[in-house]
């Protein structure tokens, strides 16, 4: 029997990923951006057959940018949030525009993190071979004032005999557009990031290597189209552009709106955006954990 997980191989901004690289590159420095008014939105489909989709709005102004996702799935309601980043106050807001809800985060500068993480612990068990793979095919064409680059990507995953992770293959073909500053980082592409470790039923951890065999930039995606394939079956996710748009944008879009209040803080760190910070339920929420506590003691 496999172990618990399976491995998948996740794109994301180099400046977001906490331990594991695909690729050796500089660590991003926190920056403040300048941009000229932006709005792209875009679809992201999920599977092949499946109906699911998350439609996306980046606006760009300065140096803040927000981003709406919603959510949609046939036989429920979609859900909504949305996230505003302040690069001058090195903070970002999450909004719940439903429930008129907000909480605020200090941002870190990423490439200091990044310095003071633990390295990751070799694992005991079979050898795991992880080849990155991006080329940048020529091709270009314009996207307002900006210009969008063609560039493919090919993630495989080989095991050796006896490892817990399954052989599988990602293959992407996008483009891409060089937001520079982009979530208040300088980076300019991005990676992969090994998520989902599997531990063997004696706990042994694979052993995971990884190559480089060609490293073109990326960057924000406006379409891109990702087959993944493991155990013989292959599933289709796409990003498709519907807008592109360099109209001003109003200042208020990148603000707290005055109606909003804050979310409710949890015990144990982070928030509740579905709850206002008031006295009910603040005492709600310490009566919940006083209950969790004594349920662990006493059981």
């Amino acid at each position: 029997m496999r172990g618990r997980k399976s491995v998948v191989l996740l794109p994301i901004a180099l400046a977001a990923a906490p331990a594991i690289l695909g690729q050796t590159l500089s660590i991003p420095a926190f920056v403040v951006p300048t941009f000229a008014d932006l709005t792209i939105k875009k679809q992201q489909s999920f599977g092949t057959t499946s109906s699911r989709s998350t439609t996306e709005v980046l606006y760009l102004k300065g140096a803040r940018a927000r981003r709406e996702f919603l959510y949609e799935q046939p036989g429920s309601r979609g859900l909504s949030y949305a996230t505003i980043t302040q690069c001058d106050q090195r903070r970002s807001v999450q909004l719940n525009p439903e429930a008129k809800l907000y909480f605020v985060s200090v941002l870190q500068d990423r490439s200091a993190r990044l310095k003071r993480a633990r390295p990751v612990s070799e694992g005991q068990g079979a050898d795991v071979t992880t080849t990155f793979d991006a080329t940048d095919t020529g091709e270009r064409r314009p996207a307002g004032h900006y210009v969008a680059r063609r560039v493919r990507t090919t993630v495989t995953v080989e095991p050796s005999p006896g490892a817990n992770t399954p052989a599988s293959t990602t293959e992407t073909d996008g483009w891409y557009l060089d937001l520079r500053g982009l979530d208040c980082s300088e980076a300019t592409t991005a990676t992969y990031l090994a998520s989902g470790e599997v531990v063997g039923l004696g706990g042994r951890r694979d052993r995971h290597h990884y190559k480089t065999n060609g490293a073109a930039r990326r960057g924000y995606a406006i379409e891109e189209t990702t087959r993944f394939t493991q155990t013989g079956r292959t599933t289709v996710d796409r990003v498709e552009l519907i807008e592109l748009s360099e109209h001003p944008l109003d200042s208020s879009l990148f603000d707290i709106p005055r109606d909003y209040r804050p979310a409710l803080p949890r015990v144990r760190g982070g928030y509740d955006i579905t709850k206002p910070d008031n006295l009910a339920n603040r005492l709600q929420e310490y009566w919940d954990e006083i209950t969790l506590v004594a349920r662990t003691i006493f059981r």
